[in-house]
Protein backbone atom coordinates (compact mmCIF):
# COMPACT_ATOMS: atom_id res chain seq x y z
CA UNK A 1 0.00 0.00 0.00
CA UNK A 2 1.16 3.42 -0.92
CA UNK A 3 3.17 4.93 2.52
CA UNK A 4 0.61 8.46 2.19
CA UNK A 5 -2.73 6.03 1.81
CA UNK A 6 -1.45 3.71 4.77
CA UNK A 7 -0.68 7.26 7.01
CA UNK A 8 -4.18 8.52 6.54
CA UNK A 9 -5.87 4.74 6.68
CA UNK A 10 -4.16 5.02 10.70
CA UNK A 11 -3.74 8.13 11.30
CA UNK A 12 -4.54 9.26 15.04
CA UNK A 13 -6.53 12.07 15.52
CA UNK A 14 -8.03 14.36 18.45
CA UNK A 15 -11.19 13.27 19.99
CA UNK A 16 -12.50 17.13 19.59
CA UNK A 17 -14.24 18.31 16.38
CA UNK A 18 -14.63 21.37 15.20
CA UNK A 19 -18.59 21.71 14.17
CA UNK A 20 -19.17 24.69 11.83
CA UNK A 21 -21.42 26.32 9.41
CA UNK A 22 -24.12 26.13 12.20
CA UNK A 23 -27.23 27.88 11.56
CA UNK A 24 -27.20 30.88 13.73
CA UNK A 25 -31.04 30.55 15.00
CA UNK A 26 -30.46 26.96 15.76
CA UNK A 27 -30.78 26.08 19.70
CA UNK A 28 -28.01 24.72 21.64
CA UNK A 29 -29.90 21.77 21.94
CA UNK A 30 -30.46 21.50 18.65
CA UNK A 31 -26.94 21.29 18.09
CA UNK A 32 -25.98 19.43 20.44
CA UNK A 33 -28.38 16.29 19.87
CA UNK A 34 -27.36 16.75 15.91
CA UNK A 35 -23.69 15.54 17.25
CA UNK A 36 -24.77 13.03 20.19
CA UNK A 37 -26.40 11.15 17.19
CA UNK A 38 -22.75 9.95 16.19
CA UNK A 39 -22.32 9.35 20.30
CA UNK A 40 -22.19 10.29 23.45
CA UNK A 41 -20.24 14.17 24.00
CA UNK A 42 -18.24 14.71 26.89
CA UNK A 43 -18.00 18.61 26.21
CA UNK A 44 -19.77 20.74 24.30
CA UNK A 45 -18.83 24.86 23.53
CA UNK A 46 -20.62 26.65 21.61
CA UNK A 47 -18.92 29.38 20.60
CA UNK A 48 -20.26 33.22 21.36
CA UNK A 49 -18.90 36.58 21.58
CA UNK A 50 -18.37 37.66 24.67
CA UNK A 51 -19.60 40.74 25.00
CA UNK A 52 -22.69 40.65 22.58
CA UNK A 53 -24.31 37.05 23.09
CA UNK A 54 -23.99 36.59 19.51
CA UNK A 55 -23.35 33.62 18.09
CA UNK A 56 -20.61 32.45 15.73
CA UNK A 57 -21.70 29.48 14.17
CA UNK A 58 -19.14 27.08 15.11
CA UNK A 59 -18.81 24.56 18.00
CA UNK A 60 -15.72 22.54 19.77
CA UNK A 61 -17.33 19.44 20.80
CA UNK A 62 -15.20 16.22 22.89
CA UNK A 63 -16.09 12.98 22.30
CA UNK A 64 -15.41 9.49 24.23
CA UNK A 65 -12.27 8.60 21.98
CA UNK A 66 -10.54 9.31 18.56
CA UNK A 67 -12.65 6.52 16.56
CA UNK A 68 -16.01 8.47 17.61
CA UNK A 69 -14.26 11.76 16.85
CA UNK A 70 -13.26 10.42 13.22
CA UNK A 71 -16.60 9.09 12.77
CA UNK A 72 -18.31 12.27 13.65
CA UNK A 73 -16.10 13.97 11.00
CA UNK A 74 -17.19 11.30 8.27
CA UNK A 75 -21.01 11.17 9.33
CA UNK A 76 -22.00 14.23 10.51
CA UNK A 77 -20.26 16.58 8.21
CA UNK A 78 -22.74 17.62 5.13
CA UNK A 79 -25.46 16.69 8.12
CA UNK A 80 -28.46 19.39 7.38
CA UNK A 81 -29.70 21.17 10.35
CA UNK A 82 -31.99 24.13 9.69
CA UNK A 83 -31.30 24.16 5.58
CA UNK A 84 -27.76 24.47 6.38
CA UNK A 85 -25.26 21.27 5.93
CA UNK A 86 -22.83 20.90 8.87
CA UNK A 87 -18.87 21.13 8.42
CA UNK A 88 -17.22 19.03 10.90
CA UNK A 89 -13.22 18.92 11.06
CA UNK A 90 -11.02 17.40 13.71
CA UNK A 91 -10.17 20.52 15.90
CA UNK A 92 -6.72 19.28 17.06
CA UNK A 93 -4.12 16.99 14.87
CA UNK A 94 -1.53 15.15 16.42
CA UNK A 95 1.67 17.42 16.99
CA UNK A 96 -0.62 20.60 15.98
CA UNK A 97 0.49 22.36 19.13
CA UNK A 98 3.96 21.78 18.43
CA UNK A 99 4.02 22.84 14.38
CA UNK A 100 4.91 26.23 13.10
CA UNK A 101 1.73 28.29 12.12
CA UNK A 102 1.29 28.51 8.96
CA UNK A 103 0.36 31.60 7.00
CA UNK A 104 -2.46 31.98 4.31
CA UNK A 105 0.62 31.93 1.55
CA UNK A 106 2.18 28.88 2.85
CA UNK A 107 1.86 25.67 2.00
CA UNK A 108 0.01 23.58 4.45
CA UNK A 109 1.94 20.75 4.36
CA UNK A 110 2.34 17.08 4.02
CA UNK A 111 0.72 16.42 8.04
CA UNK A 112 -2.31 18.34 7.23
CA UNK A 113 -2.81 16.97 3.65
CA UNK A 114 -3.01 13.19 5.52
CA UNK A 115 -4.88 14.19 8.00
CA UNK A 116 -7.66 15.74 5.65
CA UNK A 117 -6.70 12.52 3.67
CA UNK A 118 -8.00 10.17 6.46
CA UNK A 119 -11.62 11.95 6.59
CA UNK A 120 -12.25 10.93 3.44
CA UNK A 121 -14.63 8.41 3.24
CA UNK A 122 -13.91 6.74 -0.13
CA UNK A 123 -10.91 3.76 0.82
CA UNK A 124 -11.48 2.40 -2.72
CA UNK A 125 -9.88 5.23 -4.39
CA UNK A 126 -6.45 5.10 -2.54
CA UNK A 127 -3.93 5.69 -5.51
CA UNK A 128 -6.47 9.06 -6.14
CA UNK A 129 -6.72 10.10 -2.67
CA UNK A 130 -2.46 9.62 -2.01
CA UNK A 131 -2.09 11.75 -5.54
CA UNK A 132 -4.58 14.37 -4.53
CA UNK A 133 -3.10 14.29 -1.06
CA UNK A 134 0.65 15.10 -2.65
CA UNK A 135 -0.72 17.68 -4.92
CA UNK A 136 -2.61 19.61 -1.63
CA UNK A 137 0.08 19.47 0.11
CA UNK A 138 1.99 22.16 -1.72
CA UNK A 139 -0.86 24.44 -2.04
CA UNK A 140 -1.94 26.98 0.12
CA UNK A 141 -4.70 27.83 2.52
CA UNK A 142 -5.06 31.06 -0.26
CA UNK A 143 -5.17 28.76 -3.26
CA UNK A 144 -7.24 26.27 -1.56
CA UNK A 145 -9.75 29.11 -1.16
CA UNK A 146 -9.66 30.53 -4.44
CA UNK A 147 -10.06 26.74 -5.80
CA UNK A 148 -13.32 26.03 -3.14
CA UNK A 149 -14.48 29.35 -5.01
CA UNK A 150 -14.07 28.68 -8.29
CA UNK A 151 -15.78 25.46 -8.00
CA UNK A 152 -18.76 26.44 -6.23
CA UNK A 153 -19.59 29.61 -8.29
CA UNK A 154 -20.61 26.54 -11.19
CA UNK A 155 -23.58 26.31 -9.18
CA UNK A 156 -24.74 22.42 -7.41
CA UNK A 157 -26.12 20.98 -10.36
CA UNK A 158 -22.94 21.60 -12.15
CA UNK A 159 -20.50 20.86 -9.84
CA UNK A 160 -22.65 17.49 -9.63
CA UNK A 161 -21.71 17.18 -13.06
CA UNK A 162 -18.53 17.92 -12.99
CA UNK A 163 -17.49 15.66 -9.95
CA UNK A 164 -19.12 12.91 -12.11
CA UNK A 165 -16.95 13.57 -14.90
CA UNK A 166 -13.95 14.49 -13.57
CA UNK A 167 -12.04 11.59 -12.53
CA UNK A 168 -10.89 12.26 -8.46
CA UNK A 169 -12.56 15.68 -8.62
CA UNK A 170 -14.91 15.12 -5.65
CA UNK A 171 -12.57 13.69 -3.66
CA UNK A 172 -10.23 17.12 -3.84
CA UNK A 173 -12.75 18.98 -2.99
CA UNK A 174 -14.14 17.11 -0.09
CA UNK A 175 -10.15 17.54 1.13
CA UNK A 176 -10.33 20.85 0.53
CA UNK A 177 -13.26 21.84 2.53
CA UNK A 178 -11.54 19.65 4.81
CA UNK A 179 -7.94 21.32 4.94
CA UNK A 180 -10.09 24.72 5.09
CA UNK A 181 -12.24 23.56 8.29
CA UNK A 182 -9.26 21.97 9.89
CA UNK A 183 -7.23 26.03 9.02
CA UNK A 184 -10.70 27.62 10.71
CA UNK A 185 -10.61 25.59 13.32
CA UNK A 186 -6.56 26.23 14.09
CA UNK A 187 -8.20 30.10 13.99
CA UNK A 188 -10.50 29.71 16.42
CA UNK A 189 -8.01 28.21 18.87
CA UNK A 190 -5.50 30.07 18.38
CA UNK A 191 -8.12 33.63 19.05
CA UNK A 192 -9.85 31.41 22.00
CA UNK A 193 -6.09 31.08 23.65
CA UNK A 194 -5.45 34.93 22.96
CA UNK A 195 -8.05 36.02 24.80
CA UNK A 196 -7.67 33.82 27.51
CA UNK A 197 -4.40 35.41 27.93
CA UNK A 198 -5.67 39.01 27.21
CA UNK A 199 -8.13 38.22 30.43
CA UNK A 200 -5.87 36.69 32.58
CA UNK A 201 -3.78 39.81 32.11
CA UNK A 202 -4.25 42.25 35.24
CA UNK A 203 -5.44 45.80 34.44
CA UNK A 204 -3.15 48.24 35.34
CA UNK A 205 -3.14 49.94 38.71
CA UNK A 206 -4.32 53.44 38.44
CA UNK A 207 -3.83 54.45 42.06
CA UNK A 208 0.42 54.41 42.81
CA UNK A 209 0.96 53.25 39.34
CA UNK A 210 3.46 56.24 38.66
CA UNK A 211 7.02 56.05 39.57
CA UNK A 212 9.28 59.36 39.56
CA UNK A 213 12.59 59.31 37.52
CA UNK A 214 15.23 61.10 38.10
CA UNK A 215 16.97 62.26 35.07
CA UNK A 216 20.13 63.86 35.25
CA UNK A 217 19.34 67.90 35.26
CA UNK A 218 17.26 66.50 39.23
CA UNK A 219 13.31 67.29 37.37
CA UNK A 220 11.17 64.20 38.33
CA UNK A 221 8.96 62.68 35.75
CA UNK A 222 6.44 60.38 36.42
CA UNK A 223 6.85 57.29 34.30
CA UNK A 224 4.19 54.64 34.11
CA UNK A 225 4.65 51.53 36.18
CA UNK A 226 2.20 49.41 34.41
CA UNK A 227 3.60 46.36 32.70
CA UNK A 228 2.70 45.07 29.04
CA UNK A 229 0.80 41.66 29.58
CA UNK A 230 2.21 39.58 26.17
Amino acid sequence: MDSIAAAAGNCRCSRVVYVGNIPFKAEEKEVRDACELIGPVLSFNLAADADTGKRKGYAFVEYADDATAQSACRNLHGHRLLNRELRVGLAERAGAARRRRRGDHEPVGMEDAIHAASLVNDRGRLVVVSSVTRHLAGASRHELREALETFETCGPENCKVLTEYVPGLDIAMEMVQRLLDMAAADEAAGEAKRKKRASACPPPDDHGAKLMKLEDDGKATPVSAGVACV
